[in-house]
């Protein structure tokens, strides 16, 4: 079984710990972690990602204009880009929905349903 690689582009610790706790918990499953946009551009074109999960609020750039920078840089059109912030729903949906996400979680992230969902967006892999 291939081994699944989420990256976060997170530039806070603290959510980056809860994040890595959360992917102990799923089996076959590794975390690449970047603190800015420049980062996450650098990962991107050497290694390979079967999830992308993206905060809102970066040192270097907005999480939402990144994705397309991401795909530029690298990213196949077919992984997926979540938006993770401590936006309102309504917000969360409406910013994921005009820069090309898939979807969003919100923070603070609820184990459970979190896990369920990483188990929908790497079905397959």
């Amino acid at each position: 079984m291939t081994t699944s690689q989420v990256l976060y582009v997170e530039d806070d610790p603290v959510n980056v710990m809860l994040m890595q706790g959360i992917l102990e918990l799923r089996p076959g499953c590794s975390l690449l972690v970047a603190r800015s946009g420049a980062d996450a551009r650098r990962l991107v074109a050497q290694d390979r990602v079967d999830l992308l999960l993206c905060d809102l609020r970066l040192p270097d750039i907005g999480g939402d204009e990144l994705l397309t920078q991401l795909r530029a840089a690298g990213l196949p059109d077919g992984v997926p880009a979540l938006l993770v912030t401590a936006e309102s729903e309504f917000v969360a949906s409406q910013l994921a929905r005009r820069h090309g996400f898939d979807g969003y979680w919100n923070k603070p992230l609820d184990l459970a349903a979190t896990l369920r969902s990483l188990e929908h967006w790497l079905r397959g892999q």
